[in-house]
């Protein structure tokens, strides 16, 4: 597939009118004493490099408190390893932001410590830190809409884009935010922003040629999130060599929730996970998006809610889209948070015909699941056709395993609940294969390893 190549380097022959030109902040009035607001000096040095036809603003032995600051083309921002870009907490010190193009994510995407836009050849480097320093009380959580809070980093319809090297910290909602970006690399970042829910990782809002590889990431939400708000789409992502210490309250790896373009041409390889509430890996279109050609192959996983999830429905006014070709190979994983299971729905058909899951592909698989025992939760389901058929369907709330019982309205978040089998229920789907494919049982359960309905799988999961 196109997804597995690696993406073209973002600065192909650039780096030359940066390495001859460097600005100092200091010489444009910059403190960096970490309390003097240094935002003018700072937009001023990136200012006078953009003048200059390009140039590295460099940023040593300091920490510099800045509001929003705006990289230009063919600038490269160089934090070096003991220099910190400081956020100010003052709502005033960074403006609404407004990307000229249509994508549902601009409503959370709205304010940002570093900005670019519209700008080529940009580079954000060093060993350095970037640090939102989120109010506890004003910025954590979901005590305010994303829109109102600053990312760490924001990048809207640029190309050559490339992050790397950096330590992204204490956001005060999305860390690391790349927005219809087209050659973007984002090499060797630590992502620490572990402050609950709306604090994601690293996320890719459409866009193509996206390389994410050896990044660290520990955050309150989903860890590394892929995205669509457009038609514009998204493809030809690798995700590669990465490790997820912690997705707090959601995924580790995500494609989701927004999906409104084509998604397309997707690798993640050689990848950990652990510490993630909800799924390891959750795959899905509920706005319409045809998802196509996604491969996940030699992922570990540990501590988390279930280890795969895939949701093909549609919320709100948007069409159903689709989901095929989804290929898991080489995936190892245990200790388990919940007895869920793994759900992989497709929706019901409808007068406009099926829409089912199709093509999905389980190979080299072994992993623990977590009996549910006596299976005394909210929502307890055994091994009967009865439990299967009684399972509602996905009815429109928010697309996360949490959240199968919601409705819009209702908002639920579910834990204490099990699914028909307690490894897999399929349900609207058409060439689910497995082979090699090893799962255990960490307890007792009495339900089948795998529950289908409407559903045509090819294989079974061998058991000790």
């Amino acid at each position: 597939m196109q997804g597995s190549q690696t993406p073209s380097d973002p600065r192909p022959g650039a780096g030359h009118a940066a390495a001859a030109h460097l600005c100092d902040p200091f010489e444009f009035g910059a403190r960096g004493d970490g309390t003097t607001l240094d935002t003018s000096a700072l937009q001023s040095a990136i200012d006078s490099c953009a003048a200059a036809g390009g140039g590295t603003v460099l940023l040593a032995n300091a920490t510099f408190l800045s509001g929003t600051i705006t990289l230009r083309s063919h600038i490269t921002l160089r934090i070096e390893a003991g220099a910190t870009l400081l956020g100010s907490r003052n709502d005033a010190h960074y403006p609404a932001l407004y990307p000229p193009t249509v994508n549902t994510q601009l409503t959370q995407c709205r304010r940002a410590l570093v900005y670019a836009e519209s700008a080529d050849d940009v580079s954000i480097e060093g060993g350095g830190t970037i640090d939102g320093n989120a109010d506890f009380d004003q910025w954590r959580g979901m005590s305010r809409p994303e829109g109102e809070r600053p990312m760490a980093i924001f990048t809207a319809l640029s190309r050559h884009v490339r992050i790397e090297g950096i330590s992204v910290r204490n956001a005060a909602t999305w860390a690391v935010v790349n927005l219809e970006v087209e050659h973007l690399v984002i090499r060797g970042i630590a992502v620490e922003s572990p402050l609950g829910p709306t604090h994601d990782g690293i996320d890719v809002v459409d866009g193509h040629d996206v390389l994410i590889e050896n990044c660290t990431v520990n955050t309150g939400d989903d860890a590394i999130c892929l995205k669509s708000g457009s038609a514009r789409g998204l493809h030809d992502v690798t995700v590669r060599h990465c490790t997820i210490v912690g997705a707090g309250v959601a995924n580790g790896l995500k494609l989701g929730t927004a999906t409104v373009g084509p998604v397309h041409d997707i690798v993640f390889e050689h990848i950990s996970i652990s510490n993630a509430q909800a799924a390891a890996i959750a795959v899905e279109s509920v706005d319409g998006s045809a998802v196509s050609n996604l491969s996940f192959r030699h992922i570990t996983l540990t501590d988390v809610g279930t280890p795969f999830f895939m949701l093909l429905g549609a919320r709100g006014n948007a069409p159903i889209g689709s989901i095929r070709g989804v290929v898991f190979d080489h995936i190892r994983g245990g200790a388990m948070r919940y007895p869920w299971g793994s759900m992989l729905s497709g929706a019901p058909a409808d007068a406009s015909g099926r829409h089912d899951l199709q093509d999905v592909r389980f190979s080299d698989i072994d992993i623990a699941f977590k009996g549910a025992g006596p299976m005394t939760g909210r929502y307890v389901f055994g091994s009967g056709r009865d439990d299967i058929e009684r399972f509602p369907d996905y009815a429109g709330g928010y697309p996360d395993p949490k959240f199968v019982f919601a409705t819009p309205a209702s908002k639920a978040e579910v834990t204490d609940y099990q699914l028909p089998g307690w490894a897999f229920f399929v349900r609207h789907a058409r060439g689910v294969v497995f082979e090699n494919c090893r799962v255990a049982v960490d307890g007792r359960d009495t339900r089948a390893a795998i529950a289908t309905k409407e559903a045509v799988v090819v294989g079974l999961c061998m058991q000790p």
